[in-house]
């Protein structure tokens, strides 16, 4: 691992870089502690000057040809310029003829881990630990190897280990909650912080934490609880306001949302993020000039926050101003172009206005970002269905069934398609797949024909599947 230079400033690092390169300059030895050798080296191998590094190894070697942490370093410049093997077998002879030290082991780690053979890597930091001072830094670098083997259980075993050796350490419990969350385990997230918090209650980062899976899993009051005492033991933490603020939406408290979203600016300059939440929750709360100036307020700091755009967009068609609306959602759209989300909102418009070309191409880009966004898949078929074509809607509508078998939308849309196009047979069959599949859906088929409630038939299959509710 490279050194950090926690303890040496600036001034001196680059006092001790010039010494050494004006012994270079002059053609001279001039005398370097250990330590200073090793703080040249590092620098010369961190910023990848592999010629001075290899000369700062060679004169190191000159003035202490018994201190091994040169030769390991020898071995690490050989493996930064590609030659991985050739380290190996430096270290390997050092590891025969040395003590053991965890530099050494650290160091074949490393290169087993640039060579991509992680469980080597993992072995190699393991055999570190026992000689470590700081064995919690290797557990997390263990971890980060479990993670390149997809392997986040091992992955999260390992930072437990760094914590409970190093438990006031912010970034071990970041860490720890990255992995519980890529893995979706929210529960298993607030079983263990629980459990570290009853012995470290003064943890702001771990109460944080915990709030955060609380509002993942909907929690939203024990969330805000969790918030409350990270304020406590830090009432500046301006993220805490902001998560409370959150929760509180979650909560349909729009009022108080936004009194603590206010908060975060006493202690943060005004993010543009915030200001759309804010502009959002008075959105919610149909106080569309406050949205409005909140969502302007988001764009004078960052005219690049498509979520703003996509904000005015939602409020001028609420008006009816589509024209208007059009353009702010295209400018959403241009922004982030992965926002199925903006793309369905402007091609509703589209759709609501005739415009089934337009809304037609939209849709169409949706469905290939989001296979199972049903919503869109219907969308788009009535976009060839009220352009008078139903077999391509019927297509549509097959197509989205092959990803999404269990929808019975899209069943009672296919029915009611092959309905209106003659083919009553293979209609009423498609309608009971429907109907034992949800029978409370059925009255999507019905806005699509109504005078099928007429039919005996139908009434007779409503009354067959109703009874087995």
């Amino acid at each position: 691992m490279s050194e950090e230079y926690d303890w040496i400033d600036d001034t001196n690092l680059s006092e001790l870089v010039n010494r050494f390169e004006k012994m270079l300059k002059a053609d001279m030895q001039f005398f370097f502690d250990v330590n200073e050798f090793e703080i040249v080296i590092d620098y010369f191998i961190d910023f990848q000057d592999s010629d001075k590094a290899r000369l700062a190894i060679d004169s190191a070697l000159q003035q202490h040809p018994s201190y091994t942490g040169f030769k390991i370093r020898a071995a690490k410049l050989l493996a930064q310029n590609g030659k991985h093997y050739e380290a190996l077998e430096k270290l390997n002879q050092i590891e025969l003829i040395e003590p053991p030290n965890d530099e050494l082991y650290i160091s074949k780690g490393e290169i087993y881990s640039i060579m991509s053979k992680y469980e080597l890597s993992i072995e190699q930091y393991k055999k570190a630990i026992p000689y470590s001072e700081n064995p919690e830094d290797i557990y997390s670098v263990i971890a980060f190897e479990y993670e390149n083997l997809n392997d986040y259980p091992n992955a999260i075993k390992n930072l437990k280990k760094a914590l409970a050796l190093k438990p006031n350490s912010e970034n071990i419990i970041h860490e720890i909650a990255f992995f519980f969350d890529i893995t979706d385990r929210e529960k298993d997230a607030i079983t263990f912080f629980r459990e570290f918090l009853d012995s470290n209650p003064f943890s702001k980062v771990a109460w944080f934490n915990l709030g955060i899976f609380y509002n993942q899993l909907e929690l939203y009051e024990k969330a805000i609880e969790a918030y409350e005492y990270t304020l406590a033991i830090d009432e500046e933490f301006s993220s805490a306001y902001f998560n409370i603020a959150n929760s509180l939406s979650g909560l349909s408290r729009y009022e108080e949302a936004i009194k603590y979203y206010r908060e975060t600016f006493k202690y943060e300059a005004p993010e543009p993020i915030t200001h759309y939440y804010i502009g959002e929750s008075y959105e919610n709360m149909n106080d569309i000039k406050n949205a409005m100036h909140h969502f302007n307020k988001a764009l004078e700091i960052d005219d690049k926050l498509s979520n703003a755009w996509a904000g005015l967009g939602r409020l001028f068609a609420a008006q009816d101003s589509d024209v208007t609306a059009v353009n702010y959602y295209k400018k959403a759209v241009e922004l982030m172009p992965s926002n199925t989300e903006f793309r369905f909102d402007l091609a509703m418009i589209y759709l609501k206005n005739g415009q089934y070309d337009d809304a037609s191409e939209m849709f169409e880009v949706v469905v290939k970002q989001d296979i199972n966004h049903i919503e869109a898949w219907i969308n788009y078929s009535s976009c060839a269905y009220s352009n008078d074509d139903t077999e391509t809607a019927i297509e549509i509508i097959e197509e989205a069934i092959d990803s999404n078998k269990d929808s019975a939308l899209l069943w009672y849309r296919l029915a009611g398609y092959l309905h209106v196009s003659g083919k009553v047979q293979q209609a009423y069959f498609y309608i009971e797949t429907a109907l034992k599949l949800n029978y409370e859906q059925h009255k999507e088929l019905l806005d699509l024909i109504p005078t099928i409630h007429n039919d005996s038939r139908f009434i007779e299959l409503l009354g067959v599947y109703k009874s087995s509710q």
